[in-house]
């Protein structure tokens, strides 16, 4: 086939799809006209959960919500950064049960994640927005944060855990898939 024939071809395929109303070109949402429902996911009660001793770290950019626009097309996101004496499995079996409670299942199971060195877990609910549970590492908390390790002498608690519990939605505030 030369190149005419295959421009022919590629520009009937883009204007009979443009005209029928369907396109093969993928759609993009954007973080226009988020506010309200950025304002709503940072209202999520199942946020306020944490373990008791552990210290949210506030501060940009460590807590609050706001919408991510990039390449992938944009969601809503709400953090809650913590600090806490505690160790990765208490925090896990803490979200076991308190998450669970609350409507939202673990994905995949925390056991078996915890076994393989998994750092990221994340729970669903039927109709509320996914939640997700990172723990993040000394050389994270460096590299992606630009901070020590351990600041938290200033938050009163001898950090050895550090994780993030956030919410995540669809930009009009609807569910979303781990």
């Amino acid at each position: 086939m030369n190149m005419l024939a295959v421009r022919a071809v590629l520009a009937a395929l883009l204007v009979g799809t443009s005209l029928s109303g369907c396109s093969f070109l993928p759609h993009f949402d954007t973080c226009e006209g988020t506010e309200a429902a950025v304002a709503a996911l940072d209202q999520l009660p199942a946020l306020e959960l944490h373990p008791k001793g552990a210290v949210v770290v506030d501060g940009d950019p460590w807590s609050g919500a706001h919408c991510v626009d990039d390449t992938a097309g944009a969601w809503l996101t709400a953090d809650r950064f913590y600090a806490y004496g505690g160790t990765r499995k208490q925090v896990l079996d803490h979200y076991g049960r308190e998450a669970s409670a609350a409507g939202w299942r673990p994905v995949d199971g925390l056991d078996a994640g915890f076994g393989r060195g998994f750092v990221v877990f994340c729970f669903e609910s039927p109709d509320q927005p996914s939640i997700t549970l990172a723990f993040a590492s000394p050389e994270q908390l460096r590299e992606f944060h630009g901070m020590e390790p351990h600041p938290a002498e200033l938050l009163g608690v001898d950090a050895r855990t550090w994780y993030t519990w956030s919410a995540e939605a669809q930009p009009d505030g609807s569910r979303m898939d781990c």
